[in-house]
């Protein structure tokens, strides 16, 4: 038990010995004079994987090498220092800067990919604002448009195919909340608005249930001169669910409402003969 401890402690100090070398070399770097030591210790933080270490010299020094060779590659490792760190939106900012200031770069491409990453990245829940998974979607698009035949298109579609698909839901779950708070008439507009703009929703079946649904409660609570028309509406949204899902478990439900809604016509036309 002696031995462990004594052990246990050694491997400590070592440890603390190692991190305070660092730290006081780190520091040594910082406080020198001497750019070329700073730019070589900053590329060999970054090897390293000490990003912090890495920005920090890197934003002391950049400034005297943009008109060099070396202050390519230097803004590029700065731009990846930071998205390694996960520091998304200015990474994003500094990698858009880098495509502007070195266009012809043999890290544009990388750059125009990552700063759509970084897009991506930021993209929140579907239940918040998506300006970003927008601004994603233009970004990988942009570097399809700019990169046809690289590697990375296949991995660019997936991820557009992911953020579509969390569109696709914030438009669904947005339709959906009119129908439960029985606003039918805005129902009926957003749900026809997401088949719209998804034409092969996932979520089609539903949403051609609720679109059945809440055109019958939109009828059934209209004034006389909207009535027959909305009617007629209800009974078209049915046939295109039956048209569509044939075999669907709501079938018989809608059944029920299609009744409800000949009956309904009915009566009126009789009402109109009167």
């Amino acid at each position: 038990m002696k031995a462990l401890k004594q052990i246990i402690f050694l491997n400590s100090f070592v440890w603390l010995a190692i991190t305070f070398s660092g730290c006081s070399e780190f520091n040594k770097v910082v406080k020198s004079n001497d750019n070329e030591l700073k730019r070589v210790k900053a590329l060999e933080y970054y090897e390293q994987g000490e990003y912090l270490k890495s920005v920090t010299l890197l934003e002391e020094i950049l400034p005297f090498y943009s008109m060099t060779p070396e202050g390519e590659k230097m803004y590029f490792y700065y731009c990846m220092a930071n998205y390694k760190m996960g520091d998304y939106y200015l990474s994003g900012y500094y990698f858009s800067r880098f495509i502007y200031k070195y266009p012809r770069s043999i890290y544009c491409e990388e750059a125009m990919f990552l700063s759509a990453l970084c897009s991506v990245h930021n993209s929140p829940d579907y239940t918040l604002d998506q300006t970003e998974t927008y601004n994603a979607l233009d970004g990988l698009q942009v570097f399809i448009d700019m990169y046809p035949n690289s590697a990375r298109i296949d991995t660019c579609n997936v991820i557009m195919d992911n953020l579509r698909a969390k569109l696709e839901k914030k438009q669904f779950e947005y339709a959906k909340l009119y129908y439960r708070t029985e606003n039918y008439k805005a129902a009926v507009v957003a749900l026809n608005s997401t088949l719209e703009k998804f034409p092969e929703s996932v979520y089609e079946e539903e949403i051609l249930y609720l679109l059945v649904l809440s055109n019958f409660e939109l009828a059934i609570n209209s004034i006389s001169t909207k009535k027959m028309e909305r009617l007629n509406e209800t009974l078209k949204s049915y046939r295109r669910f039956v048209a569509e899902f044939p075999n669907s478990e709501r079938l018989k439900e809608l059944e029920g409402v299609k009744e409800k809604t000949d009956k309904e016509i009915q009566i009126l036309s009789e009402q109109t003969a009167n």
